[in-house]
């Protein structure tokens, strides 16, 4: 009896494991592979695909179980546009940071303040 309660527990869980998880929390899309680049060797192609990474990211949110980009996103997109020459999507984007995670308002406000000097 006991070791027909063992075999049935074992099978049991090894059937559980197989499950596949149907979508992620969040969609990454090609960020860890494309961030690597950029931080490895920060050239002008780097720097643009991370930026379509960002873009990518931004616009199939509905693909991830939450439907909303992941935390720091708009945040790291806004200051890298903001590097690149484009200031007034960067703060747009830091602002859709705080948006989306209002616990991330009294850093990025900084980080604002010290785009618009």
């Amino acid at each position: 009896m006991k070791k027909t309660i063992i075999c049935l527990a074992c099978c049991a869980l090894s059937l559980s494991s197989c499950v596949t998880q149907e979508s992620a929390l969040y969609s990454w899309k090609d960020y860890e592979k494309t961030s690597y680049n950029y931080y490895k060797k920060q050239t002008p192609e780097s720097t643009e695909a991370l930026l379509q990474t960002y873009s990518q990211m931004i616009r199939q949110q509905s693909q991830s179980t939450r439907k909303v980009v992941p935390p720091g996103t708009y945040a790291e997109y806004g200051f890298l546009l903001v590097q690149t020459g484009k200031k007034e999507e960067g703060v747009a984007m830091l602002k859709n940071e705080i948006t989306a995670y209002p616990e991330s308002k009294v850093f990025i406000e900084r980080i604002i303040k010290m785009v618009e000097k």
